[in-house]
């Protein structure tokens, strides 16, 4: 099997989905047990000002929930998938309007779905070893995962020596206090989850403090001056 080069230049859609990591540098990572709390969350978020929004398939019936966001047209902002772990998924995020595709590792048939679509694509990875395949596999962002509870800014620093052009998103444990500190060692944006859109708050309907929250986290981005280069 042929790799695609990560020198391939970005589609359109792709290259757009970039711009906008390295422009907001935050991704709001959407769970809740049923499909009306988690499109409602999703709305919180994006009143937060908060322009990319990851619907994972943990939420039931996740499409629905991509396909409805995107037909309500929110200025400026990009709707995706997480969690993504099949063809079958991919394909079904993708018919539903998804312009990216996360997930927590490398699938081949992921892979090769957000390819053949000409979508951003980024896959999970934590090692050298698996970011540098993810590369191979044609990620346009790798998800350095779980990085939040699992090495954190230091460890982003230690790999950002031997892989400089590798464009990382940190995940997986990320909060208001450690964005920051994830962009100083050269992350160019963080994927929030729990810290955010809590499904524990989404199931209890109070969506106005998922938007303060997400407030708090826009805020918070625009604190760090990008000082480390965007590596692309």
């Amino acid at each position: 099997m042929t790799h695609p080069s990560q020198d391939v230049k970005p589609s359109p859609v792709a290259a757009e989905v970039f711009a906008a990591v390295r422009m907001h540098r935050l991704v709001s990572v959407i769970r809740a047990a049923e499909p009306t709390a988690a499109l409602e969350a999703a709305r919180a978020v994006i009143r937060g000002g908060i322009a990319l929004v990851e619907v994972t398939y943990s939420v039931p019936d996740a499409p629905s929930v991509m396909r409805q966001l995107v037909a309500e047209k929110h200025p400026g902002v990009v709707i995706g998938a997480g969690t993504v772990l099949t063809a079958r998924e991919a394909t079904a995020a993708l018919e539903a309007g998804a312009k990216f595709l996360i997930a927590p590792n490398v699938s081949p048939a992921a892979a090769n779905a957000a390819r053949e679509a000409g979508v951003f694509y980024c896959p999970g990875a934590y090692t050298t070893n698996e970011i540098l395949h993810a590369m191979e596999m044609g990620a346009h962002l790798v998800k350095v995962y779980p990085v939040g509870v699992a090495g954190g800014p230091d460890y982003i620093r230690v790999i950002r020596d031997p892989l400089p052009r590798v464009p990382m998103l940190a995940a997986g444990g990320t909060n208001l206090d450690n964005i920051v500190p994830f962009y100083a060692a050269g992350c160019i944006a963080c994927g929030i989850g729990g810290a955010l859109a809590d499904p524990g708050l989404a199931a209890a309907g109070r969506f106005a403090e998922i938007e303060s929250r997400a407030r708090a986290f826009v805020a918070r981005a625009a604190t760090h001056e990008a000082t480390v280069p965007a590596r692309g």
